[in-house]
């Protein structure tokens, strides 16, 4: 798969785009890229790391909350609220489409000679013997109290995730996800145990491609 070399964790493709755009001036010339590409690069990966520590903030306060919300209705001792987040000032706002504009960058690198020393510098580098993946490698465990989905992308554009909460598979996903993990929130009513399960197939191109994950399984209470 000849985009098998990105990274599918926001946190790793982030530090991928910022080695390149990095890297990338030092290999430019030979390498047919102008000023107005690694312009592009560098607001790219600038971007990129200011969604992965806003979404991180946010995500630590969304469970700051759960966890306060739960103190608060079953806890005992004394009430700590939250701190407000602070979100640092958005840097040049980009198009959609990182992840193809990084892939095609590297396909030009290639195109153009780069070697296979200049390509792991630049973080682009992919085995001739890859072997495409096609089943999802699911996993599921509590957090904060609700299930948390993973699986890793290896180079497929998104994974529809298909959950039975008792009553058993419907015949359309529950999610379809792009990113690693997710948090299902949606719980059984108060008080209520429930067993979830789930299993997950990638899609290209919005249709299912490959073979269904195995299914796990956790047990889950509403809160």
């Amino acid at each position: 798969m000849s985009n098998y070399f990105l990274e599918q964790s926001n946190v790793k493709f982030s530090s991928q785009i910022t080695g390149f755009s990095k890297e990338l001036p030092h290999y430019s010339d030979g390498l047919g890229f102008t000023k107005d590409d690694i312009t592009e690069s560098v607001n790219d990966a600038a971007f990129m790391a200011w969604l992965v520590k806003s979404e991180d903030a946010e995500e630590r306060n969304k469970l700051s909350w759960t966890a306060f919300v739960n103190a608060s209705r079953n806890g005992t001792g004394v009430l700590v609220p939250p701190v407000a987040v602070v979100i640092d000032a958005m840097p040049t706002l980009v198009l959609p489409g990182l992840d193809k504009r990084f892939a095609q960058k590297a396909s030009k690198a290639k195109a153009n000679g780069c070697s296979e020393a200049i390509q792991k510098i630049l973080g682009i580098y992919t085995s001739s013997d890859t072997v495409e993946v096609t089943e999802p490698d699911v996993k599921v465990k509590e957090e904060a109290g609700y299930p948390e989905v993973s699986f890793h992308k290896y180079g497929h554009n998104a994974m529809n995730l298909y959950r039975n909460t008792g009553t058993g598979y419907s015949s359309k996903p529950y999610k379809t996800l792009t990113k690693s993990p997710f948090l299902d929130t949606d719980l059984p009513a108060s008080g209520v145990a429930a067993q979830y399960k789930y299993k997950g197939i990638y899609t290209a191109n919005d249709v299912e491609t490959g073979s269904y994950s195995p299914e796990v399984s956790i047990n889950v209470m509403g809160k």
